[in-house]
C-alpha cells in the first residue's frame, strides 16, 4: 500500500520553500491587490455556489479564506447526504475515518489524514479532537452524537494546536449549535425507517424577556436490531439513545452575553453483534462436541456471557460569558464541567462458553476552562487563548478466561474437560492536569498576501494508580494473591509547538496558502499494565509528535465551479499503538491469558493529496465530492530490539477513498421541488487493527446511497425526505479483534449498517 522507495530527501522542506517563493509574487495573472479586501462581496455577486461560513479559526469567515484544510456540512446538507450522527460524516470529508470503537455503539473511533487512536480506555487521549461549541471532550464515550440541534459540523484536517488549547494532533471535529434568535422558532423531526428505526426530535427557540432567551432540544433515536443472539433471542446492534439539551442566554446590553447550555445523553443499546471468523477449538473442551463453526452472519452472535451491557451516560453544562467592545477587541470565557459513566461487556469468542468474557465499568469527569481573546484590525487579526484543564478518569475490567489444563491437538478427538478459569481484574485511574497557551494570528503585508503565525505552549501532568490482579471468584471479590501490576506513577510533559503559514488571495475568487504546523499529543500509562510478565509495561509512554507540511489552493472558477485541493506531508513521532500481549500465567510453557499493551511504535511519513470540488453545470444538477490519496508508511517500528519497518501498515488509513454526489433540484408541476442525489462512496484496502490481521483486514469496497427530498411550494416550513443507505448491502468491516497471537483462536470482526431506509419528515414552525 505504500511507496516507500520513492521519498525524495527534503521533500516537505522543498514544498514549503517553493509555495512561499510562488506565493510571495506580485499577481500570477494581474490580478489587483485590491482584490482581497472585497472577495466575499464579488464572490457573492459572481457565483452561484452557496457561500458557507465558518468559525474554524475560532472567528466568522467565509470557508474559501481559511487558508487552511477545512469541510464545513450545514444543515441542509445533512439532509440531502443522510447525515446523522458523526460517523455519517466519513464519507463526505476527505481524509476522515470515523465509527464506532469496537464492541461499543457510541464510542467513537476518529482518524485524521492517519493520525488517531483506536483504544477507548482511560489514560489514552484520542487523536482527533471533538468539540461541542469550543467545549472539548476529554473521552470518546458517548462522543458518537447525534446531529440534535446542530447548525453545522466543521472538521478542520492536521494539527491545530494554535486554534486549540488541548491536543488536536490528527485535527478537530466541532459541532456548532443553532444560534438563539429573538423570535420564537420550533422545530419537529422524525424518521420511520427498516428495522423498525423511530426517531422523534422537537427543539423551540423562545424569548422569556426583553432580555433572556431560551433554547431546548430532545430527541429519541430506537431501532430494532441488525441480528440476534442465537442462544437467548435478544437483539443485538440495536438502538436506544435519548438525548437533550437546554440552554439559557442574557443579553443585558448590546456589548455582553451569559450562555448557559446543559446537554445529556443515554445510550441503552444492546451490544453490538459482531462475526466469529474463525473456529474455537477450545470450545470442545467444555461440550465434548465439535465447535461451533465460522458464523454465517455479519451480526447473530451465539453469546453465553450474561452480562450484555452496552451503557453509556454522559452530560455536562457549559457558561459562555461574551463581550463585544466597540473596538478590535472581544472575549470569551468558556467554563465547563463533564462525566460520565460507561459499563461494556464484550463476550471476545462470540460463543457459549466462558473462554474470553470482559466487562467493566468506566467513569469520567472533567473540568476546563478557556479564557479566549480576540483582535480583529484592518491588517492584523488573531485569537489568543489560555486553557485549563483538570481532569479524572477510571474504572474496572474484568476478564474471564476458561482454558484447558491439558491442550489437545486439534486432530484428535474432542474430549470434555478439564478446563481452567482464570478470573483477573484491571483497575486504576488516571489524573490529568493541563494548561496551554495559545495563540494564532495573521498580519496582512498587502490587501493580498497575509502571514499567518500561531504557536501553542502546553504543559501537562498525569499521575496514574494501577491494581491488577487475578480474583479467586468469578464475582471478583476474593483476591487470590496474584498480582501482575501495583503502582503509582506520575509524568509531566512540556511542549511547544509552533505554527507559521503564508496565504496569497490571487484574485477575488481564488486564495493559495502554504503552512508549516506541529502537533502534540501527550503520553500516559498503561492501565493494563501486566509487571510480572513484562516489567517495562509500567513504564510511562511517550508522547506523540508531528511535523506537517501543506500546500493548498481554494478556487471558485467562474459561477458554477468551486475546487479546494492540499497537499501535504507528516512527519508521525512516537506513534502510539495498542496491541494485545499474550502471557503465561501459570507458568506451564503456554499463554493462557492476553493484556493489552500499551507502546509507542518508533516513526512514520504519512504524505496525500485531498480533493473537494462543487460543479453547478445548470440550476437542476449538481456534482459534488471529495478525493484523497494517502501514502502512509512507517520509517522506524522497533519490536523486540529489531526494526521491522518495512512489514507494518498503518491502520485506518486507506491509500485512496473519494466520494461523488449527484444532486438533481427540479420541479413538480406546481406541487414543490424536488431535491434528490445519488452518491457512491470508495474505500481502498485497509487495515482496521494494529495487529495486521490477515482475516480482520478489510479489501476495497463501495457504497452507494441516495436521498430524495421533497418542499411544497406552499411553503417552505416543512420537508420530506426519503432516503437509503449502502443499497446494495455490501458487507464491510470497521474494525474487530484476532487474538490468535495471544494464544487464543479468537478472530471476530464488526461491520458497518447493512442496507437501510428511512422517510424523514421536517417541520420548522
Amino acid at each position: 500500500m505504500s511507496n516507500k522507495n520513492n521519498v525524495v530527501p527534503g521533500f516537505q522542506k522543498c514544498l514549503l520553500t517553493l509555495a512561499i517563493a510562488g506565493l510571495g509574487g506580485t499577481g500570477v495573472i494581474g490580478a489587483p491587490q485590491a482584490a482581497a479586501q472585497s472577495a466575499a462581496a464579488e464572490r457573492s455577486q459572481v457565483q452561484a455556489i452557496e457561500e458557507i461560513v465558518v468559525s474554524a479559526r475560532r472567528r466568522d469567515e467565509s470557508l474559501q479564506e481559511v487558508p487552511q484544510a477545512v469541510s464545513a456540512i450545514s444543515g441542509k446538507d445533512m439532509l440531502i447526504a443522510g447525515i446523522s450522527d458523526l460517523s455519517d460524516l466519513q464519507s463526505q470529508v476527505p481524509g476522515l475515518t470515523v465509527y464506532p470503537a469496537r464492541a461499543t455503539s457510541s464510542t467513537v473511533t476518529a482518524y485524521i489524514r492517519g493520525v488517531g487512536q483506536s483504544d477507548p480506555l482511560w489514560g489514552v487521549e484520542p487523536g482527533v479532537g471533538i468539540y461541542v461549541d469550543d467545549v472539548y471532550l476529554a473521552r470518546p464515550q458517548g462522543a458518537l452524537l447525534e446531529m440534535l440541534d446542530v447548525e453545522r459540523v466543521e472538521v478542520l484536517r492536521g494539527p491545530q494546536g494554535t486554534l486549540y488549547g488541548r491536543n488536536t494532533i490528527g485535527g478537530a471535529i466541532k459541532y456548532v449549535s443553532r444560534p438563539i434568535g429573538d423570535e420564537t422558532e420550533i422545530a419537529l423531526k422524525t424518521a420511520l425507517g427498516s428495522y423498525n428505526q423511530r426517531d422523534f426530535a422537537a427543539s423551540i427557540i423562545t424569548p422569556l424577556s426583553e432580555s433572556l432567551f431560551a433554547s431546548l432540544a430532545v430527541g429519541s433515536f430506537e431501532r430494532d436490531g441488525f441480528g440476534k443472539n442465537r442462544l437467548t433471542g435478544a437483539e443485538v446492534s440495536d438502538k436506544q439513545l435519548y438525548a437533550g439539551r437546554a440552554v439559557l442566554e442574557w443579553r443585558p446590553d448590546a456589548n455582553w452575553s451569559v450562555n448557559l447550555a446543559h446537554d445529556a445523553v443515554y445510550d441503552r443499546s444492546a451490544v453490538p453483534g459482531a462475526q466469529r471468523m474463525v473456529v474455537n477449538g477450545v470450545e470442545s473442551f467444555f461440550s465434548g462436541e465439535a465447535p461451533l463453526p465460522v458464523s454465517d452472519h455479519r451480526y447473530d452472535v451465539d453469546n453465553g456471557f450474561a452480562n450484555q451491557s452496552n451503557d453509556t451516560d454522559n452530560s455536562g453544562t457549559a457558561l459562555t460569558v461574551g463581550w463585544q467592545g466597540e473596538g478590535n477587541w472581544t472575549f470569551k470565557s468558556i467554563t465547563a464541567r463533564r462525566e460520565g459513566e460507561f459499563n461494556q461487556a464484550i463476550d471476545f469468542d462470540l460463543g457459549p462458553y466462558p473462554i474470553a468474557d470482559v466487562d467493566g465499568v468506566q467513569h469520567d469527569e472533567q473540568l476546563s476552562q478557556e479564557f479566549q481573546w480576540q483582535y480583529n484590525g484592518d491588517a492584523l487579526s488573531g485569537v489568543f487563548g489560555l486553557y485549563l484543564l483538570d481532569a479524572t478518569a477510571g474504572g474496572e475490567v474484568r476478564n474471564r478466561f476458561g482454558v484447558p489444563t491439558v491442550l489437545v491437538a486439534p486432530a484428535l478427538v474432542p474430549i470434555i474437560g478439564p478446563t481452567l478459569a482464570i478470573y483477573g481484574s484491571s483497575g486504576g485511574e488516571v489524573d490529568t492536569d493541563a494548561a496551554a497557551l495559545f495563540g494564532d494570528l495573521s498580519y496582512n503585508f498587502t490587501d493580498a498576501t497575509a502571514l499567518n503565525l500561531g504557536g501553542r505552549f502546553n504543559r501537562e501532568k498525569k499521575r496514574a494508580v494501577v491494581l491488577n490482579q487475578n480474583m479467586a471468584d468469578a464475582d471478583f471479590t476474593i483476591p487470590n494473591g496474584q498480582v501482575s501490576a501495583d503502582f503509582e506513577g506520575a509524568e509531566t510533559w512540556t511542549d511547544f509547538s509552533p505554527r507559521i503559514g503564508i496565504d496569497h488571495q490571487l484574485n477575488e475568487t481564488t486564495l493559495l496558502y502554504a503552512s508549516y504546523s506541529e502537533g502534540f499529543k501527550s503520553g500516559g500509562f498503561n492501565i493494563r499494565a501486566n509487571t510480572v510478565q513484562v516489567p517495562e509495561s509500567q513504564n510511562p509512554y511517550k508522547p506523540e509528535e508531528v511535523a506537517s507540511y501543506e500546500l493548498g489552493v481554494k478556487a471558485d472558477i467562474g459561477e458554477s465551479l468551486r475546487v479546494n485541493a492540499a497537499a501535504f506531508y507528516s512527519d508521525y513521532k512516537d506513534i502510539q499503538l495498542s496491541i494485545f500481549t499474550g502471557v503465561d500465567t501459570t507458568g506451564d510453557g503456554n499463554k493462557d491469558s492476553f493484556f493489552g499493551d500499551f507502546t509507542n511504535a518508533g516513526a512514520g511519513v504519512i504524505r496525500g493529496l485531498e480533493l473537494e470540488y462543487q460543479w453547478m453545470p445548470t440550476d437542476y444538477f449538481t456534482l459534488s465530492g471529495n478525493a484523497t490519496w494517502l501514502d502512509a508508511y512507517y520509517r522506524e517500528y522497533i519490536s523486540a530490539g529489531v526494526n521491522v519497518a518495512d512489514d507494518q501498515e498503518f491502520t485506518n488509513t486507506p491509500e485512496l477513498a473519494y466520494t461523488v454526489n449527484g444532486d438533481f433540484s427540479f420541479a413538480l408541476a406546481e406541487f414543490g421541488n424536488i431535491d434528490a442525489r445519488l452518491s457512491y462512496s470508495y474505500r481502498d484496502d485497509v487495515y482496521p487493527t494494529t495487529d495486521l490481521s490477515d482475516i480482520v483486514f478489510q479489501e476495497a469496497y463501495g457504497l452507494w446511497n441516495a436521498a430524495v427530498v421533497f418542499t411544497p411550494v406552499s411553503s417552505d416550513n416543512w420537508q420530506l425526505a426519503l432516503e437509503g443507505r449502502n443499497l446494495t448491502d455490501e458487507e464491510y468491516r470497521n474494525t474487530g479483534y484476532d487474538l490468535r497471537g495471544s494464544g487464543f483462536p479468537i478472530v471476530s470482526g464488526f461491520y458497518g449498517d447493512p442496507r437501510v431506509w428511512a422517510l424523514r419528515l421536517d417541520i420548522d414552525l
